[in-house]
């Protein structure tokens, strides 16, 4: 990733995490509080620079909230594409 495009996202997670932007649209509870986690954990990379990944949970509470919505499965199917891209050897 290049270091534009870690500053977008550390913007973005600052942004979201001092209110400045919302998730928008109408989603059930649970997949709200997943995406909220999730940002958290983006929050504590940053915070953290030692830490490389989000903590798996996160990562399993989001697609396991995800996966209980048929109209989420397109995102779900993307983010698990993006994470065995991205799994270690």
């Amino acid at each position: 990733m290049g270091r534009m495009d870690k500053d977008r996202h550390k913007e973005v997670i600052n942004d979201y995490i001092n209110g400045d932007v919302k998730i928008k649209g109408e989603h059930p509870p649970e997949v709200k509080e997943a995406i909220d986690s999730f940002f958290h954990a983006g929050k504590m990379l940053i915070d953290y620079p030692e830490m490389t990944t989000v903590p798996g949970e996160y990562i399993t509470n989001l697609l396991m909230a995800l996966k209980k919505y048929p109209r989420y499965e397109e995102l779900l199917l993307d983010l698990i594409q993006i994470l065995k891209k991205n799994e270690a050897p």
